[in-house]
């Protein structure tokens, strides 16, 4: 009796020890996916399936308009005047903008969007960004400079980055840090990371439009959180 006595104390006094381990285990890693020297090109490669506009931030691959899935699309590289700027820069924006109306106008409408039609070739303007039967809405901030190390940071850090409702970045430079939220319409929604600006690059093919932004690309490195 007294043998079955102090087992019973010694579970008693283990379970507490047990749930404490359990308590004490140490979370997940979280994971990150990363993509590196991504090319990026403003809306004068947007119809040409060796340069595209289009950039999906899941797969880290970057597509003309009629190549790419509209819901694997999270943003877009656009260079002129947009959002009220008088001066032409480099814009990353989501495909949609839900607290605009777009007008879809080729001349005189909303930019960025209005200037994304498809080819000369398809008078039905089937691929052009206005006719996508999804458009993302990928939420984009850019972050204060030098606030991010970017080599070093974790999945877990970049998950707990808040974010604000805002759907575009101007004045994109070399060096910008950008944080984005996938919709709850594309493939990972919700999912979090980082895009890295490492530089800006001419289209060698196109010698006679070095230094022209419509023609220009962005060189990115991206970190997606899993």
């Amino acid at each position: 009796i007294m043998k079955k006595f102090f087992l019973m104390c010694l579970c008693a006094l283990m379970l507490p020890m047990a749930a404490e381990a359990k308590k004490e285990k140490k979370p997940k890693k979280v994971k990150v996916s990363e993509f590196s020297e991504l090319k990026l090109y403003a809306q004068g490669g947007r119809n040409s399936n060796k340069r595209g506009s289009a950039l999906s931030l899941t797969q880290g691959m970057v597509f003309s308009l009629e190549a790419a899935d509209p819901r694997d699309i999270d943003v877009m590289l656009f260079h002129g005047k947009a959002y009220g700027n008088k001066q032409k820069v480099f814009v990353l924006f989501a495909p949609e903008n839900p607290e605009i109306n777009i007008d879809w106008e080729k001349d005189g409408g909303t930019s960025p969007y209005c200037k994304f039609e498809g080819k000369s070739d398809d008078p039905d303007a089937w691929y052009a960004l206005k006719n996508w039967k999804h458009r993302s809405t990928t939420k984009l901030e850019k972050l204060p400079f030098a606030q991010v190390d970017f080599k070093n940071i974790t999945g877990q850090q970049i998950k707990d980055m808040p974010i604000d409702n805002g759907y575009y970045v101007q004045n994109v430079v070399p060096g910008d840090v950008i944080l984005f939220e996938l919709c709850e319409k594309s493939y990972k929604p919700g999912a979090k990371g980082l895009i890295q600006v490492v530089r800006i690059e001419d289209d060698e093919t196109k010698p006679e439009k070095a230094g022209y932004g419509p023609n220009q690309r962005l060189v990115l490195n991206v970190k997606l959180v899993k």
